[in-house]
């Protein structure tokens, strides 16, 4: 009606656009067999190699002395069915009936010629295929969910040598204290204090148990050693009767919190404490942030975690000197150190981390004269380092979180770097360099005090060193938030700050935490990735268990595995905000394979690629940016060769030497994509601290989140179907437009998309879009008149085209899971050249303007600029 394409008859039209023809309709998604499961792991971290006696392999037709079967479901397991009555349960059965001697079935895919099936990437997560007797009641929940621990090869393969032919990496994910989709509230709390573990291993009692001697003892899926069951397992102190042994919550559910006894406590549970140290430089006071952030604080102090009336507060302002604030009394005194070589508290602490609900008021005062307070500093100097010593000192006692906001780069006192941009080519240089070794000591003091440090990182000037400033956060398990040029003239840039200090402060965090992860015998924990500090052999040290990021431990193969399953177990040992010692245990059971087919059919490509990232940023932090980048190129070849080799059975010439399973046909975008973040890019015009913070988004973004930063959602907007935009009848959350492959082949002259990461929101306008389109969404009458930018909001029209739009882009805003509030963009196709370079960019599937002219098969070394196409064509020159 509105379009400058040509008339189409009625018959060939898609569905009905104000703005101009339909795309045509989503190739369907080719029918396959299911991607294998994905598995998940025990506690206990890496450790040294440990000997155990071997023992026989428990048959799973054993009888148990209480027969689960016959038992009074509990009412966590009201709505349990028992799968081994179930038609899905006998289809399970017949499924691993000759579990190792039928090999599975393929559904190769030749990936070259063809789009990357990209609907794959919204599929359900792959679970581990187990028989149904391997748990010791028939609960669905024996395995732990895979968004809470999921293994990057659903069948463990029995010796080293085939996991090496395979050339997949071995790996556990693991998201421990995860509010995605509430799945920390959905975890069963064991509140007896009744904690049955093993004396040898000191694994935790769990669903993949076996009971013998009459119920009396208990044999450890890990170790095999048989354990007394506690006296206390069978009886309930509440109403003081005998309960139902198989309704306990940690036979029949992979993960569980169980309140610990005073057994797990060295201290009183430790208070939440929060420290705030803001930078109050001229820089800092000029771009607007101290302003912004004292608003922040003041309308999140009911959000902060203060159930038990034990949370304390502090204040520190910093510019050339430290200033504390005493919060006792009828308001708030500044107190000025100016030696910067020895800080010290001018106060007792008492009185300066004070509890915040005895001294709301003065709290609230403070807050409201720093926003104008420091309006007339002409100081340049900072010297957070010593600032930040200051707020260590106050925690010293308790522990607890310091939150950074600063402005300026440290200039005096402790702390002080040069950070400068690098001179060399930028694949010669090594990643995350800081620019001082303070940082680090600094962390290693904190992480043995039980402190974390949260930094908000403000761009005012031309190197905000974020690389340096990091470091805090990556060992005390805290987080990093970057605003590049922010201003607080600019709505959007004062929303997203605003946002992301409340969400912070409102998090339910745990606290002085530790995480181990154990295995069976033969499998041993080699690597551990993700915000925290590894004490010897195998212990992952957390001040603070922030929600939502995540952690990836290396597994190796010591010993060839005879058992038909393995176990893993994580446990972590962390203080509630509200005052409880807990161990929340997550497990996971697995099946061996014995065969390479068997290790790649059971292949998880998201938790490949990403265990892949992680060990690419290992590389790119101890060597040089160029070998990370060889590292992906050579692993995605190496494994596409493995795939033809050991399961095709053939090097042929053509497609057959680039044809991989369907669940892993999406692994070379996945590892393009990797190589197009702005972490391993090898464009120079990258700036060192936005890739800085990339290389921060790819190490800690909880799983869903860090596959949407790498592999952005596409959509058109300008003909969506007509339920988009609108809620969902069943769940009532928005309906989203159908996904797109992220290709420029896509873009049409008249058309309307959006494209997000998780961290960012565009807009696209074509050049060539219809003015009814320019006016019911943006209200300007032309494409000319449209400003490219960023906006808080889509100024909301009275029509239901633009109402649409603002529902999907407040969903994905409001509905944001994480701890990063997505900014919004609005990129005009003639408008601001930067932003419509930076929005193509994530276009994945195109050649960059800097990538190379020639087909993938000539090129000699990887580049961030191919194209889809001649990426596959230099990974299957290259395979051999």
């Amino acid at each position: 009606m509105y379009s400058n394409s040509p008339i189409v008859p009625p018959h060939q039209r898609g569905p009905a656009s104000a703005y101009g023809p339909s795309p045509p309709a989503t190739p369907p998604i080719r029918n396959g067999p299911s991607p294998p499961p994905a598995p998940a792991p025990y506690p206990d971290g890496r450790r040294a190699r440990r000997h155990y006696p071997t023992f026989a392999q428990q048959q799973p037709q054993q009888q148990q002395p209480f027969p689960p079967q016959t038992s009074t479901p509990s009412p966590a397991m009201a709505n349990m069915q028992d799968p081994v009555h179930t038609n899905a349960g006998l289809v399970n059965n017949m499924a691993n009936m000759n579990l190792y001697n039928n090999p599975p079935s393929r559904d190769d895919i030749a990936l070259v010629g063809q789009a990357p099936p990209i609907h794959d990437l919204d599929l359900p997560s792959p679970v581990p295929h187990i028989d149904q007797n391997v748990s010791v009641t028939p609960s669905p929940y024996a395995q732990s969910r895979a968004t809470i621990m999921r293994s990057t090869l659903n069948r463990v393969p029995n010796s080293s040598g085939l996991l090496k032919k395979s050339k997949l990496p071995l790996a556990l994910l693991i998201e421990p204290y995860s509010s995605l989709n509430n799945a920390s509230e959905d975890i069963p709390v064991v509140s007896d204090t009744v904690i049955a573990r093993c004396t040898r291993c000191k694994s935790y009692i769990n669903p993949f148990v076996r009971f013998s001697q009459g119920a009396l003892k208990w044999q450890c899926n890990l170790c095999g050693l048989e354990n007394d069951v506690p006296s206390a397992f069978d009886w309930d102190p509440m109403t003081q009767q005998t309960v139902d042994r198989w309704q306990r919550a940690e036979l029949n559910h992979g993960c569980v919190d169980f309140v610990a006894s005073a057994e797990y406590m060295v201290r009183p549970p430790q208070p939440p404490a929060y420290v705030f140290v803001i930078d109050t430089t001229y820089p800092a006071v000029q771009c607007g942030m101290v302003g912004i952030v004292a608003n922040a604080i003041l309308a999140s102090l009911d959000k902060i975690p203060n159930e038990d009336g034990r949370t304390k507060i502090a204040f520190i302002t910093v510019d050339s000197a430290v200033g504390f604030y005493k919060l006792t009394g009828g308001e708030p005194e500044m107190l000025v150190v100016g030696d910067l070589d020895d800080i010290y508290l001018p106060r007792a602490s008492s009185d300066l981390l004070v509890e915040l609900a005895d001294a709301r008021t003065v709290i609230e005062d403070l807050l409201e004269r720093l926003k104008t307070m420091h309006n007339g500093t002409h100081s340049v100097n900072n010297c957070f380092g010593t600032a930040l010593q200051a707020g260590r000192k106050l925690l010293s006692s308790t522990g607890g979180k310091i939150i950074c906001f600063q402005g300026n780069v440290p200039t005096v006192g402790s702390g002080v770097g040069k950070p400068t941009e690098a001179k060399k080519e930028i694949t010669e240089n090594t990643l995350m360099t800081p620019s001082s070794s303070f940082y680090r000591t600094f962390a290693t003091e904190c992480a043995k005090a039980q402190v974390c440090a949260d930094m908000f990182i403000f761009g005012t000037g031309p190197v905000a060193d974020v690389a340096t400033m990091n470091v805090i956060p990556r060992f005390t398990g805290g987080q990093t938030h970057f605003y590049p040029g922010f201003s607080g003239n600019n709505p959007a840039d004062c929303e997203r700050l605003f946002n992301e200090v409340q969400h912070l402060l409102g998090e339910k965090i745990g606290l002085e935490a530790v995480m181990r992860t154990r295995c069976s015998p033969g499998l041993v924990c080699h690597a551990f990735h993700g915000n925290c500090i590894t004490r010897v052999p195998d212990i992952m040290a957390l001040p603070n268990v922030p929600r939502d990021q995540s952690y990836c431990i290396e597994l190796n193969i010591e010993d060839e595995i005879q058992a038909s399953h393995v176990y893993f177990q994580t446990a972590l040992l962390y203080t509630t905000c509200f005052g409880e010692r807990r161990i929340r245990v997550i497990n996971l059971c697995l099946p061996v394979a014995r065969a390479l087919p068997e290790v790649f059919a059971s292949a998880d490509q998201v938790a490949i690629a990403r265990t892949l990232c992680h060990q690419a940023i290992d590389k790119a932090v101890t060597y040089k940016l160029k070998d990370a980048r060889d590292l992906l190129a050579k692993a995605m070849i190496d494994i596409a060769s493995a795939y033809a080799r050991e399961v095709i059975g053939s090097v042929a010439s053509g497609a057959a030497r680039l044809s991989l399973g369907r669940n892993l046909s999406m692994l070379p975008f996945l590892i393009l994509a990797i190589l197009k973040t702005d972490t391993f890019n090898d464009a120079a015009t990258i700036h060192m601290d936005k890739r800085a913070q990339a290389t921060v988004l790819l190490r800690t973004l909880p799983h869903s989140l860090w596959l949407n930063y790498i592999a952005p959602k596409f959509y058109a907007l300008h003909n969506m179907p007509q339920q988009a935009g609108l809620p969902d009848p069943n769940t009532g959350r928005c309906t989203m437009p159908p996904r797109m492959n992220l290709s420029s082949e896509k873009l049409e002259r008249h058309g309307c998309y959006l494209l997000h990461d998780g961290q960012n929101i565009y807009i696209w306008i074509s050049k060539e879009a219809v003015p009814q389109l320019c006016i019911d969404l943006l209200g300007v009458p032309s494409v000319a008149q449209v400003q490219s930018g960023k906006v808080a909001r889509i100024p909301l029209q009275e029509n239901p085209f633009c109402k649409r739009v603002c529902n999907i882009v407040s969903s994905i805003q409001k509905d944001h899971q994480g701890a990063y509030y997505p900014s919004l963009y609005i990129v005009g196709e003639g408008g601001d050249p930067m932003l419509r370079v930076e929005f193509l960019s994530h276009l994945v599937e195109d050649r960059l303007p800097n990538g190379p002219a020639a087909a993938g098969a000539n090129l000699q070394t990887v580049s961030s600029g191919m194209s889809y196409f001649q990426w596959l064509g230099f990974v299957r020159a290259k395979c051999q």
